[in-house]
């Protein structure tokens, strides 16, 4: 009987390989979607990007009154359960840092804006007229 040539299944792959699939446990693929506090309602949502970059816009809706804040947010680096990430207007030439933290259980989010205090949201199923019924969307 004649042996062919099989490949051997159990070869050692070489260790400078690294598995280079994502790790959804990251918390860039928590973070969007509906966050609150007493004060606020922030919304996360991912922003298309031809060259695919990890671009963000973050609303930020008052309890009370119509007034809203659209940042953009293009995230840098991660570390664990923290991002950084370039925050700028697109109607302002000025960049900054924040950071976004999660917990571990990612139903908690803390975002520090430079040269402020951290803030902590939670998770929320609401919707931002839910929030505040005077809040119209998309204005």
């Amino acid at each position: 009987m004649e042996e062919a040539d099989v490949p051997q299944q159990n070869q050692v792959q070489d260790p400078t390989q690294q598995n280079k699939e994502p790790s959804f446990s990251a918390p860039k693929y928590h973070m969007t979607g509906g966050w609150t506090n007493d004060e606020f309602y922030i919304m996360i949502n991912g922003s298309s990007d031809i060259k695919g970059a990890d671009k963000y816009i973050l609303q930020k809706i008052p309890k009370k009154g119509k007034e809203k804040v659209i940042k953009h947010l293009q995230l840098t680096e991660s570390t664990g359960n923290k991002l950084t990430a370039i925050i700028y207007s697109e109607d302002s030439n000025k960049t900054s840092f924040l950071t976004l933290e999660m917990n571990k259980e990612k139903t908690e989010i803390t975002i520090t804006m430079q040269n402020e205090k951290p803030v902590t949201y939670k998770k929320t199923d609401l919707i931002p007229s839910e929030f505040n019924p005077e809040y119209v969307w998309g204005t």
